[in-house]
Order: C-alpha cells, then sequence, then structure tokens
C-alpha cells in the first residue's frame, strides 16, 4: 500500500484538497444527503445508492457514512443489495472515488504500518482533523512513536495531548534511543513552548496516580536545569498540564468538575474540540460552555468517537454536520453508550450533571 499512498501525497501536492466534489450540489445527491441529515428516512439510502450507481462523486464518497446511519431501517436483504456499487464493495469504491478519501480509506491500518503517519500528516493538510489524529494514535499505538520521526513531525497540527503520548512513551524508553537523545527532544519541545512536553513530563512523573511512578527525579532536574527553569516553575507546569492528562488518560472514570472545566478549556481551540462544542451551542445555547465541561468530566475528549461516521469536511463541513439532528445524535450516542446497563443512575451521568444538567438530560435523551 506505500506506494499507492506516496502517489496520493503526491496528488495532492501538499497542503491542498483535492479537486472539487463532483455532483455536490446534484439533486440526485442533495436531496436524499438532506434527508439522511434530518432523520431515519430508509428511502434516503436507497436514493444515495442509485446516485452512486449513477457516478455521482459526492454520493460514492458520502454512500458508507449514510448506510452506517441508516441501513437498520432496511431488512437485511435490501443491506446486502446495497453493500456493493456497482459489483465494487462499498469501502473500496470510497477509497477509489478521491485522493482524500484514499489517504483515510476508512481508517484502515492492517497493512499500512509505514505509511500511517503520512497519511496522517496529509488528513491534517487536507482539513480533517479527526480522522488525522485517529491515525496518528493507531501510528502511537503500532509503532510506540519510537519509529524514526520525519523534520517536519512537530510541524503539523496535532493536538498536544496527542503529542504528549510520543514524548511521554520516549521517556520511559530504554532500547529505541539513549537517555540522553531522548532528554535533548524533551529539551528542545521545552524551547519550542510546546503544551504536550508539559503533559508528558507529568504523566511521567506519575502526578495523574495516586501512587505516582518510579520516574528519576534526578533526571528530571537535570533537565529542568538545563532548561533554565527553577524546580518550582517546573512543578507548576506539570500540575497545570494535570487536567488534560486526567481526562485523557482516565485513571479515573470521571473528572472533578474543576479539572473539567480546566481541560476543556485547553482542548478548546483544537479543530478535533470542535464537533462537540457545535453541538453545546446548538443543544445547550443558554451553557454551552458548562456543556462542554460536563462532557468532558464524564467521558474524556470527543476524539474518535464520530471518526467513521463523519462525512468527509469536503462534503459537509464539521461545523455544519454536528449542527444537524445527525451529527448531534452521533455525538450523543456515542456517549449513551457508555452509560451502562442502567443510564440514570450511571456515575459518568452524574459527574456530566454536576456541571451541566442540559447536557447529561441531551445524553440520556439519546440513550437507544
Amino acid at each position: 500500500m506505500r506506494a499507492s499512498v506516496l502517489a496520493v501525497l503526491l496528488a495532492l501536492g501538499g497542503p491542498a484538497v483535492a479537486d472539487p466534489i463532483q455532483g455536490l450540489d446534484d439533486p440526485a445527491f442533495r436531496l436524499p444527503f438532506d434527508r439522511a441529515l434530518q432523520g431515519d428516512d430508509p428511502t434516503a439510502l436507497k436514493d444515495l445508492h442509485a446516485a452512486a450507481e449513477a457516478g455521482n462523486q459526492a454520493a460514492i464518497l458520502a454512500l458508507p457514512m449514510v448506510s452506517d446511519w441508516l441501513r437498520a431501517t432496511l431488512p437485511f436483504s435490501e443491506r446486502k443489495s446495497l453493500a456493493r456499487i456497482n459489483g465494487v464493495p462499498m469501502a473500496e469504491a470510497f477509497t477509489s472515488a478521491n485522493p482524500v478519501a484514499a489517504l483515510w480509506a476508512m481508517g484502515d491500518i492492517a497493512s499500512d504500518t509505514d505509511t500511517i503517519l503520512d497519511r496522517a500528516f496529509a488528513l491534517y493538510d487536507a482539513g480533517e482533523p479527526d480522522k488525522a489524529t485517529q491515525l496518528f494514535m493507531s501510528w502511537v499505538n503500532q509503532t510506540g512513536g519510537y519509529h524514526p520521526q520525519p523534520d517536519s513531525f512537530f510541524d503539523h497540527p496535532t493536538p498536544p495531548w496527542a503529542m504528549a503520548y510520543v514524548l511521554w512513551g520516549r521517556m520511559q524508553d530504554t532500547v529505541f534511543a539513549t537517555e540522553a537523545e531522548t532528554d535533548a527532544l524533551i529539551l528542545s519541545r521545552i524551547a519550542a513552548n510546546d503544551p504536550a512536553v508539559w503533559i508528558a513530563l507529568a504523566a511521567y512523573s506519575g502526578l495523574h496516580r495516586s501512587d505516582p511512578s518510579l520516574a528519576d527525579p534526578a533526571r528530571l532536574a537535570r533537565i529542568f536545569a538545563a532548561a533554565g527553569i527553577t524546580p518550582e516553575d517546573a512543578t507548576r507546569r506539570m500540575q497545570d498540564a494535570l487536567p488534560v492528562l486526567r481526562a485523557i488518560h482516565r485513571v479515573e472514570p470521571v473528572l472533578t468538575p474543576d479539572d473539567a472545566i480546566a481541560a476543556a478549556a485547553a482542548f478548546h481551540d483544537e479543530p478535533g474540540f470542535q464537533p462537540l462544542l457545535v453541538l453545546c451551542a446548538t443543544e445547550c445555547p443558554a451553557t454551552q460552555n458548562q456543556c462542554a465541561a460536563a462532557y468532558v468530566a464524564a467521558f474524556g475528549h470527543p476524539y474518535g468517537r464520530t471518526t467513521l461516521a463523519q462525512p468527509l469536511t469536503a462534503l459537509i463541513a464539521t461545523k455544519d454536520f454536528f449542527a444537524t439532528p445527525r451529527g448531534r445524535l452521533i455525538l450523543l450516542r456515542s456517549a449513551a453508550g457508555q452509560l451502562g446497563a442502567a443510564p440514570a443512575s450511571s456515575p459518568a451521568l452524574a459527574a456530566a450533571r454536576k456541571v451541566d444538567a442540559c447536557l447529561a438530560d441531551a445524553v440520556l435523551a439519546a440513550v437507544p
């Protein structure tokens, strides 16, 4: 797959999206797609499939997501007939239809370890941050973040919490790099004022745990001295990073209101946090800041919750998608699915309600 992915990267020509999607304004695509965004109309899926088989590129690119939303509304026999587009499996047709779709490939990483990072960075450039971060974290999970890093590794809008996993892993590594090499990397990120490094240092120090890890205090002291940072300032910066670390690493299943508010403020400007902000502005306009913090308190960062179900941004912008009933329902149901067998008495729901009752009620209402 590496050769084909590299060909896609060349076709994109750097930080640019592919040519405009053909068929976006065609009623054969627009009408069923809009119906699918509004509710569970099974004819929307069938009409969109017909448009895809007629060659409408927008319909081909939308069909896997709309199928995910609506296939349960159809009998099994009809679902089976809609699984292919002119005899080609739906996912394969999607990947072949557009360079950005080829990079995403519905999140497939089964045979692609060598190019996951290339794909992630290209997806950031193409305006697909959630899908890019999904692949970036897949690369971290598969490689530990130890594989060689390109010179541009820190030049992409990777969220600080995601980059922190790489730095934290390297600090714990005793095989792939020497301690001196890793400490030089940490010092370079401190000099760059990278928030990821303080999340990583807090994690390495075990500050998010009731039983701190066996971090080497002498090593930390050397790093801070070399960076010209006092121990007191270093401790303050690590403590400031703790809400984000707790929200991501989830040693405790729920966050305190104070930690949730601080973490939501830290996440606020991330592109991958925008789905939640849009949902809160639409669902809980009177308490939208508390709404976002309530979600973080109960469920952590919304990263990855809607990645497969969200259409490419070339079809519908993130802010527009999560303002629709479909977008809101997908995000709310991703949270509702974590409430367990007794949703109304779930500790997660109670944690959300402490911060914002509107968000808690919206999640409860989304329980299937």
